[in-house]
């Protein structure tokens, strides 16, 4: 890979014990492209963005809270709480620049909410397999039975049996098994109170549609053509909502697009910014 850069991990020392010591990785530099990763997983989704995407950015990706090997929750929490904890992570980290943000599903409810909330932290936007709305009041009740049921079998099965099957296109199932073993095991190894503490706060997460507008930034929403968790239809709706926002399709993908197809995707995000960064906000490759 041209101009590849090696991965450094680290762990932050929270500033005051109201903040988390999140783990994250970079790798390369110039502008940040920070990733925030969906539920339930960890930020090693962003694996084959990381190593590709660094050549030209600064690329982070953290461990959201109870993820990974970022600390976990001892008590209830919200998606605005989430985008707090990111907020406190830049500061930690000192980068008070504005950023490439970019977020998968969950992680996406977080992104919509920093730029709802934060916008001027923010030079550009990665809406991937995500949504705006807020949940239906059947979903919403599905999203609390299922955390109900983690929290009386304290185990992480429940999430497995109802979120893989629908994770990814068909053929991906079948073409790459070992992807689709990868995100089994950061599921099964994610605490059960992580699961049913993010459930409930997704159930309760605010409608973020009425913000799309206000979106200043130029923000590319990616989506899984066999996406049927965020399908298309929805991502080109949002896209049409944001004044500066486009939209790509990425075919051969569902839900986890970054993974399934990450050729198409990492084509698409540097394509995106080529034409919406100026050059001098961009390391050269090397």
């Amino acid at each position: 890979m041209i101009g590849q850069q090696a991965i450094t991990p680290h762990t932050l020392t929270p500033v005051s014990p109201a903040n988390m010591p999140l783990f994250w990785t970079e790798a390369g530099t110039g502008t940040p492209l920070v990733l925030l990763h969906g539920f339930p997983f960890d930020q090693s989704v962003w694996q084959f963005q990381q190593t590709e995407l660094s050549w030209k950015f600064r690329v982070i990706t953290p461990d959201l809270r109870g993820h990974g090997r970022s600390p976990g929750f001892t008590g209830p929490t919200s998606i605005d709480r989430l985008a707090d904890d990111v907020i406190a992570f830049l500061d930690q980290a000192q980068i008070q620049e504005p950023v490439i943000l970019g977020g998968l599903s969950m992680g996406g409810y977080i992104a919509l909410s920093l730029a709802a909330r934060y916008p001027e932290r923010l030079a550009a936007l990665l809406l991937i397999d995500t949504r705006a709305g807020a949940d239906s009041a059947e979903a919403a009740q599905n999203r609390l039975n299922l955390a109900t049921r983690i929290d009386a079998e304290q185990s992480s099965q429940p999430v497995v049996e109802g979120f893989l099957p629908r994770l990814f296109a068909p053929a991906t199932y079948v073409e790459q098994p070992d992807i689709v073993d990868k995100v089994r095991m950061l599921m099964q190894n994610t605490s059960p109170l992580t699961l049913s503490t993010c459930l409930r706060a997704m159930a309760d997460r605010p409608d973020r549609t009425a913000d799309l507008a206000r979106i200043s930034v130029p923000t590319l929403v990616i989506v899984g053509e066999e996406d049927p968790i965020s399908p298309p239809q929805e991502a080109q709706e949002i896209a049409r909502s944001i004044p500066r926002g486009e939209v790509k399709v990425i075919p051969r993908a569902g839900h986890l697009a970054c993974l399934e197809n990450p050729e198409a995707v990492n084509a698409a995000i540097h394509m995106f910014l080529d034409s919406h960064l100026p050059p001098q906000s961009r390391k050269k490759s090397v």
